[in-house]
C-alpha cells in the first residue's frame, strides 16, 4: 500500500503541472513566434480547464444546475493579461538574440500547440482528482472503522450497556 503522503504530494504536484502548463504554453508560443492571438486562445484554454474544474466541484458538492457565470468575463481578462505579460517578456528576451518575425493569424501548430497544452491541463486535473477521491475515501473508510465496535455493527441498546450524558446505565 502506498503512503498517503505521496499520493497526495502526487496530486499536488499534478495540479502544479496543469497550473505551469499555459504559461509553459505561452513561453513555447513565443519561441515558436507565433501571433499575439495565441494568447487569447490560450487564455480561452485556461478558462476552459478552470469551468472544467468548477463543474466537477459543483457535482461534488451535490450541488444541482451550472455554477455561476458571473466571474467568466472578469476571469478572462485576467488570464489574458498575465498571458500577455508572460508572452511580450518572452519576446522581449528572444529579441535580445535573435530576430523575431510573428505569425500573422492561427494556423495548425497553433491548434496543436493549444491542443497539447489544455489537454496536459485537463489530464492532469482529472488524475490528480481521482487519486483525490480515491485517498479521501480510504481515509473515510478507516475513521468508520475506527468507530465501529470491534464485534462489528452494534445498533444503540445491544451490549452491556448505554452511555447517556457519561453516565453508563445498565440494561437491567
Amino acid at each position: 500500500m502506498s503512503q498517503p503522503t505521496n499520493v497526495i504530494q502526487t496530486a499536488l504536484l499534478l495540479r502544479i503541472v496543469a497550473i505551469l502548463a499555459f504559461p509553459v504554453g505561452v513561453g513555447v508560443a513565443a519561441l515558436m513566434e507565433r501571433s499575439v492571438l495565441m494568447v487569447a486562445v490560450l487564455a480561452a484554454g485556461m478558462l476552459l480547464v478552470s469551468w472544467v474544474e468548477r463543474f466537477r466541484l459543483h457535482r461534488l458538492s451535490g450541488n444541482e444546475g451550472y455554477p455561476a457565470i458571473t466571474g467568466l468575463l472578469p476571469g478572462f481578462a485576467v488570464r489574458a493579461g498575465f498571458l500577455a505579460g508572460l508572452f511580450i517578456v518572452s519576446l522581449g528576451v528572444l529579441a535580445l538574440f535573435r530576430e523575431t518575425i510573428l505569425a500573422r493569424g492561427l494556423g495548425l501548430a497553433d491548434l496543436g500547440l493549444f491542443s497539447a497544452v489544455t489537454g496536459v491541463a485537463l489530464l492532469a486535473n482529472a488524475i490528480s482528482a481521482r487519486m483525490a477521491t480515491r485517498e479521501v475515501s480510504s481515509v473515510m473508510a478507516q475513521m468508520n472503522a475506527g468507530f465501529t465496535p470491534p464485534g462489528g455493527t452494534a445498533q444503540a441498546g445491544e451490549g452491556p450497556g448505554e452511555i447517556i450524558e457519561g453516565e453508563v446505565i445498565d440494561r437491567d
